[in-house]
């Protein structure tokens, strides 16, 4: 790789003290280490040679770009300078000062080793022998870019439109943007689009981001109506392509690699007048040519005669414009010429291959044809090429075979069908010219031309086609069209097959190709067989009802169904969906059908419907007594009654007839001593050991819930439970699982060593891919494995590999959503015991319990959607308040739920106040005025408030950042006065600090945090801080507990869990959020077991502002909780329309 800077001469003259003068000593120093340990990954110099720019590898894994930029001194001395980072520092930094050393070195003739394809440790170089990335292949322009289209005059540029009155004309600048920065490979630089309009002193606006020039609603100045609709349509294609880039404006512009299409818009804007002007990175004009260059493959003879070919692609039809050629798009589909006067030609490139950048630079080196397959290339290769490209070869090609009279191709109707899936078809449609297969669409550049006249008749022809449901359509003129694809499953696939297929393949007009095996369908008329029993596959083998065979430890009633149709189980939960559902048929995967309007059918049908009706909330399923013996008559009239013993109704008589016996004592092993409600919760959690089920510790925090999970897996050990084959040659369940989140796996680490250090305990911070063992092999003999939810996800397979006694779900709010990766890994484990841990199983909606009991009580509410039905939606909205009472009975066994008020009697106090202040009358005076325009925005969103959710809470989040400081929403208001919270929690914390108090601060912005925390620092107040961000997180929060920091700055997500921080005794909660329950957690980091002294809470309210509206919403939807998991607690549900017009008072 050879280094350049071309024209940047200048930069030789640079001596190391001009450069410490202008960045200060400590960063020269700092970046005279990075440029001795090579951390510069890429160098180039604009045309011009006033701008350098380069990537300079950070301490960690971050690669920043930098820029250099000199001006003429006025008095003709050496030029000045200064450089631009994108890293947190911004300016004159340690990355601009190695750039420049570097560049320095180049321009006296001292070429660098290459730059290693491994990022540089923090400690120094990579070690000798790293590996060293692959030389740069040569750019196809240093060969070839000499190479110019005939001369052309260039066309007049149109005359910008003028200003009428609010409109404004257009304007786009072109930045120069980088793509792709990364460690994998080199970062390229690229272009892209950013938003401009005239102003009204002639000038252009210089920081407009699309967002702010096409708004949906807005009054005030706007782009002229003509103009606005070309950019729209630009901005709806460019932003397509615009991704893992990285630029140096405040508006973020959009790359122009989206796609072909960008061409004919940016020729449209330039021809209706829109300025396409030189922005960040660019100096010169910029034009915008309509002709587009192509690409010309060459054949030639390879110069070292062994009879091989060479293959060689060029760009034609480029301008005469001398400089560097830059490839646009993936595939490329444009070209941009860098000219040695900082001009920028930007132009389409036809192209029908498909190549990308890296494919072309490979082409334009040369491919090699051997000569042995010299003649299969040309034979096999040449025609297909020569439909796609222009070919130049130095040697005979294959001439193209034509008839003495062109004969009309025939078109006909081609489907693809594809049967690769079991039970589901794949239709592709689209053309075919004479046998041979048409793309669907146009190509975009080029190539074969399809003839739509016959399409359409050929398409009008093909009654067969017409008969297949969805295969054609038409539009409201009547002109028909053709589905691209068709994927039909179950009975779609099988009338198919059965009524369609033959006619398909006898019409004329179609073409049928089939790929894979089709399976074949066949109806069965024999009489269904129903079964009726509380059978289960783990009590007598045989699969009977819902769930049978898929893994998951699931039921679907306490009594079971089975129907059998000529010797094959019908699955019985898709049955019955059916026979609901009112179908006609059901198909099973071996093919066969039956019909369901059989009266044995739609008699179980109604059966079924009316005993889910009658089943019992206490027993998580459905249990028939002696008053319910006519129902149950009547289903056994319908088919045989098996044995009868159902797991779950198994388990449930377990932990009751466990109830009336002594009581486990605990664990002589355990190093601690329990609490009477922790003993309490020890003998809950070993009943349900005992019976195999699983439950909800939902203790309050700070109790100690950690403590009686251990104490329970210490009594398993004791019986032998614990791990395979123990020494006595008794056989263990397999060991237990224990997911946490990252923050807090080294926590349970130590609880272990702490209270059981006889354990053998294994954690697993790594997948299996980055550890180079499975899950299997790290573990060895393990009784307990500790792991976070990430790995577990990204490790799913490995650990379902692994039988479990059991699984621990700590903070289980985390899998509250049933969707996510990791709630669905956590079913597949399917152990016998899982038991979720967390002080708060609600957040935002009953469906949090729903998916904490779907994972430890699977058989209690299997179905969501009739859990919303039944439970949820009557009791949020308030219409049936008597189905708590039924809710709280059904899963009381199966979660244990214990306040601090109730059994933490000796725990101090805890006194919480709400503190309103009056914001600065300069902050007032700003927040107001954003007020109305956030209420109107918002009031245009609520139209559709569901599609606008997330606009909708960005407005809702602007005014909370503003009613805390305005500056977290405009560096322009920072320093105008300081924030009533901060002077307030200087004021109060300068107090704690003379008494010997410590206090913890929690804000949801980081950005505010920052603020308090240089306000504190100013005022000599010693600090610590934790937020996402923060790497060494145990040592931070060892440095608060053993230091004499008085305050502890936290944020809300970072610190409202996994941390005990008793040695503060005062909570400031800086602003309030929705969800009660996140405000509980964190202040509950200083109010638990262990605390002995009386805990303060001040939770700061700005006045008149929509903070106050916050803690009215919580206070509204504060009860839910309290009602269902401990009759008191609190819970913020989803925010609804209604919800958001109260905060801005619009209802």
């Amino acid at each position: 790789m050879v280094w350049s800077v071309g024209r940047a001469t200048w930069v030789g003259d640079l001596t190391d003290p001009e450069i410490a003068q202008q960045v200060g000593t400590r960063t020269f120093e700092r970046g005279s280490h990075y440029a001795a340990q090579h951390r510069v990954r890429s160098l180039a110099a604009r045309p011009e040679g006033m701008m350098i720019l380069g990537t300079v590898e950070g301490t960690g894994s971050q690669t920043y770009q930098a820029i250099v930029e000199a001006r003429p001194h006025p008095k003709g001395r050496a030029p000045l300078w200064s450089g631009r980072c994108s890293c947190p520092v911004g300016s004159d930094c340690k990355h601009v000062v190695a750039l420049l050393l570097l560049a320095r070195d180049v321009a006296h003739g001292k070429q660098p080793p290459a730059p290693s394809a491994e990022p540089v440790g923090v400690d120094g170089p990579a070690v000798p022998g790293a590996p060293v990335g692959p030389p740069r292949e040569t750019h196809w322009s240093e060969v070839l870019g000499h190479v110019r289209p005939r001369p052309r005059e260039p066309d007049q540029a149109p005359a910008s439109p003028e200003p009428r009155g609010d409109l404004m004309p257009a304007g786009l600048f072109v930045d120069t943007i980088y793509r792709g920065a990364g460690w994998q490979r080199q970062p390229e630089i690229g272009y892209g689009l950013r938003a401009t309009r005239r102003t009204r002193t002639g000038t252009w606006h210089q920081s407009l981001s699309w967002h702010d020039a096409l708004p949906q609603w807005r009054s005030g100045m706007r782009y002229l109506p003509e103009h606005e609709r070309i950019m729209t349509r630009l901005r709806d294609e460019v932003r397509k392509g615009s991704g893992n880039t990285t630029y140096f404006t405040a508006a973020t512009p959009l790359a122009l690699d989206a796609g072909p299409e960008v061409w004919p818009l940016l020729v449209e804007a330039r021809d209706a007048g829109i300025a396409i002007l030189p922005g960040e990175g660019v100096v010169g004009p910029v034009a915008v040519l309509d002709d587009p260059a192509r690409l010309v493959l060459h054949v030639l003879r390879a110069a070292d005669d062994s009879g091989d070919l060479l293959l060689r692609v060029t760009v034609e039809g480029l301008p005469e414009t001398q400089g560097e050629l830059l490839l646009v798009g993936e595939p490329v589909h444009g070209v941009a010429i860098e000219g040695a006067d900082g001009s920028l030609t930007l132009l389409p490139l036809e192209q029908d291959l498909g190549l990308g950048r890296e494919a072309i630079r490979q082409a334009e080196d040369g491919l090699r044809v051997p000569a042995d397959e010299r003649a299969t290339f040309l034979r096999a290769a040449v025609p297909g090429l020569r439909d796609h490209v222009r070919i130049r070869s130095e040697v005979p090609l294959p001439a193209p075979e034509a008839d003495s009279v062109p004969s009309p191709q025939r078109v006909q109707v081609h489907v693809h069908l594809l049967a690769d899936v079991p039970g589901e078809l794949r239709l592709d449609l689209g053309f075919a010219y004479d046998g041979h297969v048409r793309a669907f669409t146009t190509p975009r550049f080029g190539g074969a031309t399809r003839d739509r006249s016959a399409e359409q008749a050929v398409l009008e022809a093909a009654t067969a086609l017409l008969a297949v449901p969805r295969a054609t359509w038409r539009d409201s003129t009547g002109h028909l069209h053709l589905t691209s694809r068709l994927d039909l499953k179950g009975v779609d696939a099988a009338r198919f097959l059965v009524e369609h297929l033959d006619e398909l393949e006898s019409d004329e007009h179609v073409l049928v190709e089939v790929d894979g095996e089709l399976p074949v369908y066949e109806e069965v008329t024999s009489a269904p067989v129903i079964r009726l029993g509380t059978s289960d596959r783990e009590s007598d083998g045989a699969a009977f009802g819902p769930g049978a065979g898929d893994g998951a430890a699931t039921d679907w009633f306490d009594l079971r169904v089975s129907v059998e149709v000529d010797g094959e189980e019908v699955p019985f939960e898709p049955l019955f969906a059916a026979l609901a559902g009112g179908e006609e048929v059901m198909l099973l995967e071996s093919g066969a059908w039956f019909r369901l309007d059989r009266p044995e059918l739609v008699h179980l049908r109604d059966l079924i419907a009316e005993a889910r009706e009658i089943a019992d909330p206490q027993t998580g399923g459905l249990r028939l007594s002696a008053h319910h013996v006519d129902l149950w008559e009547e289903l056994a009239a319908l088919g045989v009654v098996d044995r009868q013993s159902a797991r779950w109704a198994g388990n449930i008589a377990a932990l009751r007839s466990e109830v009336d016996t002594p009581a486990p004592p605990v664990p002589a092993a355990l190093r601690a001593t329990l609490r009477p409600y922790q003993v309490e919760g020890y003998h809950w959690l070993a009943r349900l050991w005992d019976a195999r089920i699983g439950g909800i510790l939902a203790d309050d925090m700070g109790l100690g819930k950690t403590l009686q999970v251990i104490a329970v897996l210490a009594r398993a050990d004791e019986r032998g439970d614990l791990g395979p084959l123990d020494d006595a040659g008794r056989q263990g369940r397999g060991p237990v699982l224990i997911v946490a989140p990252t923050s807090v796996v080294g926590t349970w680490l130590g609880e272990f060593e702490t209270f059981a250090p006889h354990l053998r305990v294994v954690a697993l911070t790594e997948t299996s891919r980055k550890r180079g063992t499975t899950v299997t092999e790290a573990i060895g003999a393990a009784q307990v494995v500790v792991t976070s939810y990430a790995v577990l996800r990204l490790d799913d397979a490995a650990f379902h590999a692994v039988q479990w006694g059991g699984v621990v779900l700590d903070e289980a709010q985390f899998v509250k959503n049933r969707q996510a990766k990791t709630h669905v890994a956590i079913r597949r484990l399917g152990a016998p015991f899982t038991v979720a841990v967390t002080g708060t199983p609600l957040e935002n909606s009953l469906m949090d319990l729903w998916a904490l009991l779907s994972l430890t009580a699977p058989g209690l509410y299997p179905r969501p959607d009739v859990f919303t039905k039944n439970y949820r939606k009557p009791i949020e909205s308030g219409t049936r308040p008597e189905l708590l009472d039924h809710l709280r009975r059904r899963i009381r066994p199966l979660m244990l739920r214990r306040t601090k008020e109730q059994v933490a009697l000796d725990l101090p106090p805890k006194q919480v106040q709400v503190v309103p202040l009056d914001p600065h009358p300069v902050h007032r005076h700003i927040y107001d005025q954003h007020l109305q325009r956030e209420r109107q925005r918002v009031l245009g969103l609520l139209a559709d408030a569901e599609g606008n959710r997330v606009a909708i809470l960005a407005s809702l989040t602007r005014l909370r950042q503003l009613a805390l400081d305005p500056a977290l929403v405009d560096e322009a208001h920072r320093g105008k006065a300081t924030a009533a919270k901060v002077e307030f929690l200087v004021e109060q914390l300068r107090e704690l600090a003379a008494e010997g108090h410590r206090a913890l601060v929690f804000s949801q912005f980081t950005g505010f945090l920052r603020v308090v925390e240089g306000a504190l620092a100013a005022a000599g107040l010693r600090t610590a801080y934790l937020d996402g961000s923060t790497t060494d997180r145990p040592s931070v929060i060892r440095g608060f507990r053993h230091g004499d920091a008085t305050a502890f700055l936290i944020s809300l997500k970072a610190g409202g869990f996994g941390l005990t921080l008793t040695e503060a005794d005062y909570v400031f909660v800086l602003d309030p959020w929705w969800n009660p329950a996140a405000e509980a957690q964190a202040i509950d980091r200083a109010h638990r077991i262990g605390q002995d002294k009386p805990v303060t809470v001040y939770r700061l309210v700005s006045a008149g502002t929509i903070e106050e509206k916050v803690v009215a919403l919580q206070e509204r939807k504060r009860d839910l909780f309290q009602r269902v998991v401990d009759e008191g607690g609190a819970l913020a549900g989803a925010i609804t329309a209604d919800d958001v017009k109260d905060l801005l008072d619009l209802a």
